[in-house]
């Protein structure tokens, strides 16, 4: 059987596809009437819509905004559309509309409901202005300047009541009607003109004399007045929102019985869509005729929109906008059933004969069909769910209907369809029909596919972008080498159709086979294969291109950009730093893992050991650290000669690399690249590109490259899960369900043979436990025991290093050992160690090469154990043990330096040397005391200094070995001084000191006397004093020199009485010489006071000598004070003779060189006495041997004296 035979109605009768709100002939209106399909969705909406309308004929309501809401193609035009219809109960061929949908019985009417009857009938026989229009195509400016919808209801409201569609001219005629004068201005004007008004009127700025002498005319205005409304007429209309719908409740008022007035607006929802302006007019037009007309005038709007997503705006605007939503209280909402119903009954409907044969035959096919159209990620798409089902929808299957209207609607949104199409004018019915028509004389097999409807939609397609791309593909002969296969061009229409409906089909090659299935026969393993050898051919024209699994119709712009993507050159590392990223920073994070260690003892370390690992990609380091103990390598199929070669990977993998075989495919790395170059576009494409709808293209794009990445990252997921690893020359046994657990227990394994004397920690020592041992020894709650494998392998590591005569500092040791193969320890491992031999004294510290004690501060020990920032500081030695020899050595130095029985520490060699160099520290600051004071020279000087010496040697021994040393080199010189250090002590804490110093201090009396005077008991008390402090030990010898000391004092008091005698009878001759001498000069007394006072000062003074230099001094100085005297009192005389010889003045005259002469005055010259020092005549020491000497001598002295009396002076001579 023939599709074409099947069909209750003849399918290639004419149905008007295009559903305009202009008129239609009565014919057209007949049919779409008689065949109009009531759904089920449909009743509901006709209840509701009816029940709404009642209340504004039967009471008063403000509730007067219907909302109709449905996707492109759900028939919510045409129900606008049979809404005016019925409203205004248009009647054709004497059938009115409410008549096609009430005849007959509740069986055979279009309306089953009774209630829903009567209120239909009720709005039917209310006079109505119905008004139905397209507001796009009623606006009278373009789309980019929409401002004012008032002005497009103003437009049709004044054209349904007979007024120009011309604001101004419609108010003008509306004033004439008031005057009613509106039918004579039209016959006055057409007789003026010879054409009627209303043919006329649309070219009124052409006859503006004939207007103006009709106007006057009929006596309406003077012609200055009609001529001045012409000067105005050009001026830019506007009426508010309030005087339209004053305008409006006038002209229901005028018209009275009832008039209601219905505004039916198609597609309002693109109209205003998105414009917020618009969208409070429309709400405000509704709400000012609402409270105006009182439910008189409606307002019933089409949408492709929810009112919801129309007014969803937010921001403070939002509740303004949300008013909207009340003033379209009934909202009726179109669904795909109801289009697929209308569809169904109306295009699809079977005869008798051919619904029994499909459904008979559907259980032929069912499997088959089944089978084949199972579609992939596409839950929605319908299939065939019953033989009736089959039967009902046959020549097409479920899917399409829903499909096909969600892909006219996406091709609307995305603006690249013809005008007719944008505005919602092509009926989804009509591309059934059609595609129908098109299949009529296909057999009963056939089914139609998708591709097949892309006939209806290229013609209104026009000429756009994506049309010429199909066109163009038509005559690319790679593409159809034969005219009569277009299987490469049906594929390339399909893609196209569903390139914005990916949310309903994946463009798989799956989803694109189904299809393009066209019959049930069809052998989709064949058919698939096809379509992937056309899906190539597409590909590599660049008409398509492929993302995953998916494959995407590609506009112009979209093949511009995916050209200057594939031309993107890619880095060597690109791939492998985005596989590495992938992987790791996606899949397990830090490149260090916590080791989980079980010692033989059954102990866990979890989280104690802490291994960080190099990462690579083939060769490429990606995280590369200073660990090179262990090494992670992902080998992928670019590393050529390895990757997936299990013999290779496992000669190959090392004990301190793991390679790991990702079984990635050709497939997956090419995702990988393709990523990195759509991502490289994105990020460095000029936003100012020359290609249009850039931005748009860039968004799909960078979408696309989001989806892809994930996919990437999910395939590598997937991936990961199946990699092998390789170690040790070996395939690793791994367990974990995901890569993050797989690798780890791999790297667990790897850490066990690498650091395979981790197991030397038995005990996870803290640094608080190390401090608590430092401080409590033997006391600590830490055993002793702990880790002692560890710090027998540090012991022979130390003693490794000096055989080889290597220092080791804690940074030799941190490197030896922490995190470093085999053993992997941390640093309070070692640091335990450490602490423990110096503690019990099997190492010595040094910081700086300052040694450490077990004795010192606690803190300072810390510090230097922990040191982190500098350990090189910080050196390691073994420590020799002191053996019985040594320490019967320092018991016996104790002994005898100290007298200390006690001083050697059998557990401690540390706290034997603190011991020692305390003592010894003590003993040197005692004999700096004993030092010689310069003159003293006390006993045994050399001896003092010498224990002084030794005992700084000693206490400058910081560590034990040197310690021993020391003692050692000076044992016998320390038992020496020991025997003298008691009798220096004695000396110097006893009286002996006192003698010794003051016998010192007799001797210097007569030793530092300038004039060496004494007497001879005195020199002979000297003498022995002397030859007793000349002894190196004279301590026996001292209570003989204290007697001594007693017997100089006696005999140099005696010597110093007699000497004080004779100064002071010096001082007194000098005194009476003074005083005679003053006697004998004309002087006054205050010169004698001077004098007495004088001597007796130094008399004074020479009684409280007790020592003979300052006693020979008196005289001396007495000599002095007379001459000093005598010096005074002569210059005295001098000066009062001066005084005397002013009172007498000569005036001499003195004769010049051609003047008669001149006169001054001149005093007159007087003597001075001059003093003179007899012994400053001669030198101070003359040596005579004969007669002839002194004549030389006496003579000097005279010629000298003569000298000084030549100049007129008087001589006193001072002996």
């Amino acid at each position: 059987m023939k599709i074409n035979d099947m069909f209750l109605k003849d399918i290639h009768r004419n149905i008007e596809g295009v559903i305009t709100a202009t008129q239609a002939s009565d014919e057209q209106v007949y049919q779409e009437l008689d065949e109009y399909v009531v759904t089920k969705e449909l009743q509901g909406h006709f209840k509701t819509f009816f029940d709404a309308y009642k209340k504004g004929i039967i009471g008063d309501t403000s509730s007067m905004g219907v909302w109709i809401q449905g996707f492109f193609g759900s028939g919510k035009s045409h129900f606008l559309k049979i809404l005016s219809y019925i409203l205004e109960n248009k009647e054709i061929n004497g059938k009115t509309a409410f008549d096609f949908f009430t005849e007959g019985d509740e069986t055979a009417r279009k309306i089953k409901d009774d209630m829903t009857i009567a209120d239909m009938k009720l709005a039917a026989d209310t006079p109505t202005n119905v008004i139905l229009f397209n507001v796009e195509s009623k606006h009278a400016a373009g789309i980019e300047e929409k401002s004012s919808l008032v002005n497009v209801f103003l437009k049709v409201f004044n054209n349904s009541i007979g007024y120009s569609t011309i604001p101004q001219l419609a108010d003008l005629e509306r004033a004439l009607d008031k005057k009613d004068k509106f039918t004579e201005f039209k016959a006055a004007f057409e007789a003026i003109q010879g054409e009627s008004w209303e043919k006329s009127r649309n070219e009124v700025d052409f006859l503006e004399d004939e207007v103006v002498e009709a106007l006057v005319k009929i006596d309406y205005f003077s012609e200055s007045a009609a001529r001045n409304w012409f000067a105005k007429y050009d001026k830019e209309y506007q009426i508010s929102i309030e005087d339209f719908a004053v305008l409006v409740e006038e002209y229901l008022q005028a018209k009275g019985n009832n008039e209601h007035i219905v505004f039916l607006v198609d597609e309002i929802g693109q109209y205003i869509g998105g414009n917020s302006s618009l969208t409070l007019q429309l709400q405000t037009i509704v709400e000012e005729l609402g409270n105006k007309t009182r439910g008189k005038a409606w307002v019933i709007v089409t949408s492709q929109q929810a009112i919801d997503k129309i007014t969803d705006i937010a921001g403070s605007a939002a509740l303004d906008f949300s008013k909207i939503k009340g003033r379209f209280e009934t909202t009726l909402s179109l669904s795909s059933a109801n289009a697929d119903e209308v569809i169904q009954k109306r295009i699809l409907a079977k005869n008798n004969g051919a619904q029994d044969f499909l459904e008979a035959d559907y259980p032929n096919h069912e499997n088959d069909i089944d089978s084949m159209l199972v579609f992939e990620d596409s839950p929605e798409l319908r299939l065939y769910n019953s033989a009736q089902n089959y039967a009902d929808v046959y020549p097409f299957v479920p899917y399409q209907f829903n499909l096909l209207a969600n892909i006219l609607t996406q091709i609307s949104k995305h603006s690249i369809q013809g005008a007719n199409l944008s505005r919602g004018e092509r009926s989804l019915l009509a591309f059934f029909k059609e595609t129908a028509e098109r299949n009529a004389d296909k057999e009963s097999d056939a089914l139609v596919s998708l591709d097949q409807f892309y006939p209806s939609l290229e013609k209104w397609l026009n000429e756009t972008d994506n049309a010429k791309v199909i066109k163009q593909a038509e005559e690319n002969s790679r593409i159809v080498p034969d005219p009569d296969d277009q299987f490469n061009i049906a594929v390339l229409k399909v893609l196209f159709m569903i390139k914005y409906v990916d949310q309903n089909i994946k463009p798989t090659l799956n989803n694109i086979t189904n299809l393009l299935i066209r019959s049930v026969n069809e052998d989709k393993l064949t058919l698939r294969k096809q379509v992937e050898m056309a899906l190539k051919i597409l590909i590599s024209e660049n008409l398509i291109r492929q993302n995953l699994k998916s494959f995407v119709f590609q506009t112009d712009e979209e093949q511009e950009v995916t050209r200057l993507i594939n031309n993107i050159d890619l880095n060597e590392t690109d791939v492998d730093n985005k596989l590495a990223v992938d992987i790791f920073d996606a899949n397990v994070g830090r490149n260090s893992f916590s080791y989980k260690n079980i010692h033989a003892s059954g102990r866990a370390f979890d989280n104690r050991y802490n291994f960080s690992y190099n990462l690579y990609v083939d060769d490429y380091a990606y995280r590369k650290n200073s660990n090179p103990n262990l090494e992670v390598k992902v080998i992928t199929p670019d590393y050529d000669g390895l990757w997936n070669d299990e013999a290779q990977l496992v000669i190959q993998s090392t004990k301190n690399q793991m390679l790991i075989n990702l079984p990635v495919d050709a497939e997956f790395m090419n995702h990988i690249k393709t990523y990195l170059r759509v991502e490289k576009y994105i990020t460095t494409a000029n936003v100012s590109s020359a290609i249009k709808n850039f931005a748009a293209v860039k968004a799909e794009k960078t979408t696309e490259n989001q989806d892809l990445g994930d996919s990437i990252n999910q395939q590598l997921v997937d991936f990961l899960k199946q990699a092998t690893f390789y170690f040790n020359n070996s395939q690793l046994d791994v367990s974990g369900g995901d890569f993050k657990t797989r690798l780890n227990d791999a790297l667990q394994q790897m850490a066990k043979l690498v650091y395979h004397k981790n197991d030397l920690v038995d005990a996870a020592i803290s640094e608080a436990d190390i401090n608590n041992y430092l401080k409590e020894g033997a006391d600590s709650l830490v055993a002793h025991n702990e880790n002692q494998n560890l710090i027998d392998e540090v012991k022979r590591y130390l003693q490794l290093q000096e055989s080889k005569k290597l220092t080791t500092t804690m940074r030799t040791l941190r490197d030896n050992f922490v995190n470093k193969e085999p053993y992997g320890l941390v640093n309070e491992d070692i640091e335990w160690a450490i602490a423990r031999l110096f503690k019990e004294g099997d190492i010595n510290l040094f910081k700086n090469a300052i040694p450490l004690s077990t004795t010192q501060d606690l803190t300072e020990i810390s510090k230097v154990i922990f040191e982190r920032k500098a350990p090189e500081k910080i050196r390691v030695e073994l420590r020799i043990r002191s053996n019985l020899q040594q320490k019967k050595m320092v018991k016996e130095l104790g002994d005898a330096l100290f007298e200390s029985r006690n001083i050697v520490d059998e557990n401690s060699d540390d706290r034997t040397r603190a011991k020692f160099i305390e003592r010894a520290d003590r003993l040197k600051d005692e004999f700096k005391t004993y030092q010689d004071t310069p003159g003293r020279n006390y006993p045994q000087a050399e001896i003092v200094t010498e224990v002084i010496k030794v005992m700084e040697r000693v206490v400058d021994a910081r560590d034990t070995q040197s310690f021993f040393e020391v003692l050692k080199n000076k044992e016998d010189d320390l038992l020496d001084l020991a025997e003298d250090i008691n009798d220096i002590r004695n000396f110097h804490k006893s009286k002996q000191k006192a003698i010794w110093d003051k016998s010192r201090d007799y001797i210097s009396r007569i030793q530092d006397n300038t004039v060496k005077e004494s007497t001879a008991e005195l020199d002979e008390i000297i003498t022995e004093m002397t030859s007793i402090m000349k002894q190196v030990v004279p301590y026996k010898e001292l209570p003989k020199l204290g007697n001594l000391n007693e017997q100089f004092e006696n005999k140099y008091l005696e010597f110093i009485e007699i000497k004080s005698k004779s100064a002071a009878e010096k001082v007194n001759n000098d005194k009476e010489e003074t005083l005679a001498d003053l006697d004998s000069r004309d002087l006054d007394d205050r010169f004698k006071v001077k004098v007495i006072s004088r001597f007796d000062q130094l008399l004074n003074e020479l009684e409280s000598y007790q020592k003979l230099d300052p006693i020979e001094l008196i005289p001396v100085r007495s000599a002095a004070d007379k001459r000093s005297f005598i010096s005074q009192f002569t210059a005295e005389e001098n000066r009062i003779r001066h005084e005397k010889a002013k009172a007498t003045i000569e005036v001499i005259t003195q004769p010049t060189v051609g003047e008669k002469g001149a006169s001054y005055t001149a005093e007159k010259p007087v003597k001075v006495i001059e003093s003179v020092q007899l012994d400053s005549l001669v030198d101070s020491r003359t040596r005579v041997k004969t007669p002839e000497d002194i004549d030389t001598y006496v003579n000097k002295i005279k010629q000298e004296l003569l000298n000084k009396l030549n100049d007129g002076n008087e001589i006193d001579i001072l002996l």
